[in-house]
């Protein structure tokens, strides 16, 4: 008896809405339509009038009950939250919406880091009908395109009929939206830009009877397409021996623990790589990669590298091994935008799979490795140790399997790097363009999206003082939002030490206190409980403590080697 072949999908469809009295309305509840449909699960807000049409369709019951809605006051707050919950399931991105204007301008830097981070976001803004463009009406720029070297898509629909959208436009708005999501989940995944249009009336009003009038067409059901991955590449063989090392970049995934563990290569994984786990993994590479680099007859020195991910955390790594002359570089990356930042790649592959050159050299690559392992833990020993990296590697550890660790821009995902070992959590890091723009916010989207799905653990975010208070606004959530279940850890050493691990450590003490390290005298603790979260001040030895107190809702740990105070609010 054979077996019958796959039934393929049934068609899908969205049944055009009734007239609502506004026509920007009826292409709004189109649209929500098709994108909950086709996997929206999530909707981040920012209050504006001209997108006022997105919401009454989103407060529609068709809609409402499928779409969870939350809203932020800051747009930036708004489009991180987004790209935190895209991040988390990525066949669920989140949208944005923006009313126009400069509310627009704020989304940029959300874009940018899902542009480079292959998330994928999808940012409604609302705009002016053609005939209020270019004659200085308010709040109107030039918003069509502002994100087309970022977006994988950028689509300026027009604004449909005043008083009711007609069928084509409700087409239109339907087909739209479903290329929109195609591009933003497939293989190349991004942020995707709708500029809608709207006429007035903004909000819904009864609707003229045009039942007999000419030309009138009965609500239909509009076909919404869907789109199917491609099967993935083969693999290519890539050659390996006792001389080759894996680099695993942030965002790398297991592949590159895989591939390390089966060839018995040393693994060079950082904290947000995915792949810091495994018997091939050396903690505590950085410190032994300048020694090696800087003697070319070092008896460990590689000579040829497998790069997984975007590396952007170590200079050893990405200037002194990467761009070392006498190694070979091979990149694995599917995308055509693979990340080369040495431009020293010999080959660039979709997916590798080792080719050993000699049986017997297996046991060279085990004995190498322990080499690497060893001489990475001695290194590391001999470093000293401050606070701050005890507060980040206690952070580190509590985080287990069933939980999520987020790390901000900072001298701690460094330190990190360096002293941690391996780790069981999912650990994220916003390293597309290593900002601290939104981070709080990006952390909590990431946890409203598992609370959606109600998975154990917690979402953990390690951030520096100056990255807390550049996304003060992230800690910004009304009464009537779901509020997420979220730990901020603050180690707050008064600015920006990670300056003083460059070169600019180097510059006068004046110079760099006051335009490096910029101590800022903020109280963050206060300024978390007057936003609304509860907040409280440590020691670094009472944090294990805190850690390990059941968390509840939004709470903010500030870590400080004196604090004034310990307080403590609900």
């Amino acid at each position: 008896m054979h077996e019958s072949a796959a039934p393929s999908p049934s068609p899908a469809w969205i049944d055009a809405p009734s007239p609502s009295g506004s026509g920007a309305v009826d292409q709004s509840i189109a649209l929500w339509s098709a994108l909950a449909s086709l996997g929206v699960r999530d909707a981040v807000l920012a209050p504006g009038s001209r997108s006022a049409p997105l919401v009454y369709a989103l407060a529609a019951a068709e809609v409402g009950e499928r779409i969870r809605a939350h809203v932020r006051i800051d747009e930036r707050a708004a489009a991180f939250t987004a790209l935190g919950i895209g991040r988390h399931g990525p066949s669920h991105p989140a949208a944005v919406v923006t009313t126009s204007g400069t509310a627009t301008a704020h989304l940029h830097a959300a874009v940018m880091e899902a542009h480079h981070s292959r998330i994928p976001l999808l940012v409604i803004t609302a705009d002016r009908p053609a005939e209020l463009r270019e004659v200085g009406a308010n709040q109107t720029t030039r918003q069509a395109g502002m994100f087309r070297s970022l977006a994988r898509l950028a689509v300026d629909l027009p604004a449909p009929t005043a008083e009711r959208a007609t069928p084509v436009e409700l087409r239109t708005a339907v087909s739209t939206a479903a290329r929109a999501f195609a591009v933003a989940v497939a293989e190349h995944p991004g942020p995707v830009h709708l500029n809608l249009s709207f006429r007035d009336p903004l909000v819904p009003r009864p609707a003229p009877d045009l039942s007999d009038g000419p030309g009138h067409t009965p609500p239909e059901r509009i076909v919404l397409t869907r789109r199917e991955r491609p099967a993935p590449p083969a693999a290519h063989p890539v050659p390996v021996d006792a001389r080759t090392v894996v680099v695993a970049g942030d965002g790398a995934g297991p592949a590159a623990a895989e591939l390390a563990a089966r060839h018995g290569l040393p693994l060079l994984a950082e904290p947000s790589s995915g792949a810091r786990h495994g018997q091939s993994l050396v903690p505590g590479y950085p410190a032994l990669l300048r020694e090696v680099m800087s003697d070319p007859e070092h008896p460990l020195r590689p000579r040829r590298v497998i790069v997984l991910g975007h590396p952007t955390l170590s200079r050893p790594v990405v200037g002194a091994l990467l761009g070392a002359e006498d190694v070979e570089v091979v990149v694995v990356d599917p995308q055509l935008d693979w990340a080369d930042v040495a431009r020293r790649a010999s080959v660039v592959v979709p997916v590798a799979d080792g080719q050993e050159q000699e049986s017997p050299d297996r046991a060279d690559r085990e004995q190498r490795l322990e080499q690497w392992r060893a001489g990475a833990a001695a290194a590391t020993a001999a470093l000293p140790t401050t606070w701050q990296q005890r507060a980040a590697l206690d952070v580190w550890e509590v985080s287990g399997p069933s939980d999520v660790l987020v790390l901000g821009s900072s001298s701690l995902v460094r330190d990190l790097e360096q002293h941690a070992g391996p780790t069981e959590a999912r650990v994220i890091a916003n390293r597309g363009l290593a900002g601290i723009d939104g981070t709080t916010a990006m952390a909590g989207g990431l946890s409203l999206a598992r609370g959606a799905r109600t998975e154990g653990g917690r979402v953990r975010l390690l951030v520096g003082d100056l990255t807390a208070l550049h996304d003060l606004t992230g800690l910004l959530i009304g009464p009537e939002e779901e509020r997420p279940e979220l730990d901020v850890i603050v180690v707050d050493d008064g600015g920006g030490r990670i300056f003083s691990g460059l070169e600019h450590a180097a510059a006068p003490p004046a110079l760099l206190r006051r335009f490096f390290t910029t101590p800022h005298g903020a109280d963050i603790a206060a300024a978390a409980r007057a936003l609304g979260a509860t907040a409280q001040q440590l020691a670094p030895d009472e944090l294990p403590e805190a850690l390990a107190a059941p968390g509840q809702g939004l709470r903010v740990l500030v870590v400080q080697q004196t604090p004034s105070t310990v307080s403590t609010n609900s």
